[in-house]
């Protein structure tokens, strides 16, 4: 156990330097940071070091044994970033949403899923794999759209509908996952019949023991955070907070996602004041991200970059993922009467899907490991695919939104590509 406690310390030191080095430098090129943790994970990844002929079999041993016992940080990770969703859910703006809003959330994610489940069918997949990918795509990650509204865009119409709509899908994606992934490992498993019990009466009763948790804990929590005026005790209670949220659901074997969600909403809510956690959150997350972004590079099979099967299935899950979320959006847009600008537009702020998307492609890569046959390898297949469309998705779906931005009149002047001036 002490050499195993000094080889992680050493694999941790290592991963935070370079985390640093890559933060430094994409900040330098105005790059997104995951990105770079990304390509620093696939750099560090098992199908790389394994072909460095120096390195011994006990140290390739260790290596991969020391990367397997960090999964636990998926975990946390998907906690916090759970936990951030909710405290985007004010309740009086949910309050006032119109049509135009519902519909567009519900339009791009359903286009979205239709699209990538009809397109991995076509392309010959079983019913449970093309289930997946068509439940992950419906995610869409707010933090590089929110890092470039802040950025580059001012206040207005399309800014406030995109801030919204982002928040929606989380939730929305979350809920829809919560019933396809259990009935894709159902259809997966040949000894599981599909009865309406585990299809439908599980994942409810799941789900509302996750937010009863949620509220429970979310309630005391809060209530403590009131009374604190000390600031180290107000660190200490979120992570107490959000790390037993965890551990409780897990012991519970319910979602620590909606669980943690839910916390964030009651936080968001409750209070008579503003808590003002967001700035806290932030900070104390920054390691356990980037460690976690990298943890997921990792997991990329480089060998795979040279199969065209490979390739065909990233391509087409990208594309039709845009498509659906583009087309989508337009779709509930236009039946909503949106303004002009929002529906032309708005689903260009929707193409990026670093955070919660590589969130349940772990879930599912974890909790479809265990089934015997093939069905493992194509866990790590849906994984791979993930890891290596959100790089390109993180980069153009900034892109895209920076577009929207311009044709919508709602940006500043300077901006990060020069050809996207519009006259």
């Amino acid at each position: 156990m002490n050499h195993k406690s000094h080889k992680l310390i050493y694999l941790l030191a290592i991963l935070f330097l370079t985390a640093f080095i890559i933060k430094t430098i994409t900040d330098k090129f105005r790059i997104p940071s995951v990105v770079g943790y990304i390509l620093l994970g696939t750099i560090f990844s098992q199908s790389v070091v394994s072909n460095f002929a120096f390195l011994s079999k006990e140290f390739l041993a260790w290596y991969n044994y020391l990367l397997n016992t960090l999964n636990f940080i998926t975990v946390l990770a998907v906690s916090f970033i759970s936990f951030g969703i909710g405290t985007s859910l004010y309740i009086k703006i949910l309050k006032q949403l119109e049509l135009e809003l519902t519909l567009i959330v519900i339009f791009e994610s359903i286009g979205a899923f239709v699209l990538v489940t009809g397109a991995m069918l076509l392309l010959g997949k079983e019913l449970f794999v093309a289930i997946l990918f068509g439940t992950i795509a419906t995610a869409t990650a707010p933090a590089a759209t929110v890092m470039v509204l802040k950025e580059y865009g001012i206040p207005g119409e399309f800014s406030a509908t995109l801030m919204v709509v982002l928040a929606l899908d989380e939730f929305l994606a979350l809920l829809i996952f919560s019933f396809m992934e259990p009935l894709s490992y159902i259809l997966a498993s040949p000894e599981l019949e599909l009865t309406i019990t585990n299809m439908l009466i599980e994942p409810f009763l799941k789900i509302a023991a996750a937010i009863l948790l949620g509220l429970i804990i979310g309630y005391i929590s809060q209530y403590l955070m009131v009374k604190c005026s000390s600031e180290t005790r107000k660190i200490l209670l979120i992570l107490a907070t959000i790390l037993g949220t965890t551990a409780s659901a897990v012991f519970l074997h319910i979602s620590p996602l909606f669980a943690n969600l839910t916390v964030g909403f009651v936080y968001r809510n409750v209070p008579q004041r503003r808590l003002n956690v967001s700035d806290k959150i932030d900070i104390l997350t920054v390691p356990l991200l980037s460690t976690f972004f990298i943890l997921a590079g990792t997991k990329i099979d480089i060998s795979n970059l040279f199969h065209s099967s490979f390739l065909i299935i990233a391509v087409t899950y990208t594309f039709m993922r845009a498509m659906g979320k583009i087309g989508g959006s337009h779709l509930g847009a236009k039946l909503s009467s949106a303004p002009e600008h929002v529906e032309k537009y708005i689903g260009f702020g929707l193409i990026p899907q670093i955070g919660i998307t590589i969130d349940l492609a772990f879930i599912i890569q974890k909790d479809f490991i265990h089934i015997q046959g093939d069905v493992a390898n194509i866990s790590m297949l849906i994984l791979n695919v993930i890891l290596l469309t959100s790089i390109f998705t993180e980069i153009f779906g900034s892109l895209a939104t920076e577009y929207a931005l311009i044709k919508s009149h709602e940006t500043k002047k300077q901006l990060r590509w020069n050809f996207l001036k519009v006259e």
